[in-house]
């Protein structure tokens, strides 16, 4: 018979700041778990994948965003769209450089055949 592990406080939930990865202690005007250097820092607006902006809320079990049209979001998955949209408007932004790899052209050598099915082949329909 197996015996649960003892449970040690402060082992479960590690909060890390959104600006700089380090662990959060203390919390800054937005409500929003920092470290001690951001605490007057406040978290950029972030824009939804459906155009929408995202409201900060905090409830019982932390901080999470809001869409009008989506719904509630996850902190960590709100913190994905921030990425992801952030790299979009960097791109559209003609003064920021962004270094973006070009794909590797590759050229087709073999010749493609097109084949045609019908309900006549037995080879095709089990």
């Amino acid at each position: 018979m197996r015996f649960k592990a003892k449970k040690v406080y402060g082992q479960y939930k590690k909060i890390s700041c959104p600006f700089c990865e380090r662990t959060a202690t203390q919390k800054n005007e937005q409500g929003l778990d920092v470290c001690h250097k951001h605490t007057k820092q406040s978290l950029d607006e972030i824009k939804c994948t459906c155009g929408s902006w995202l409201e900060l809320r905090s409830g019982k079990f932390g901080p999470y965003f809001n869409c009008i049209n989506c719904g509630n979001f996850n902190y960590s998955k709100a913190m994905e769209i921030k990425i992801i949209t952030h790299k979009t408007n960097t791109k559209e932004n003609e003064n920021t450089i962004v270094d973006v790899p070009k794909p590797v052209e590759r050229k087709i050598t073999e010749n493609k055949k097109e084949i045609t099915i019908s309900t006549d082949d037995v080879e095709y329909f089990d």
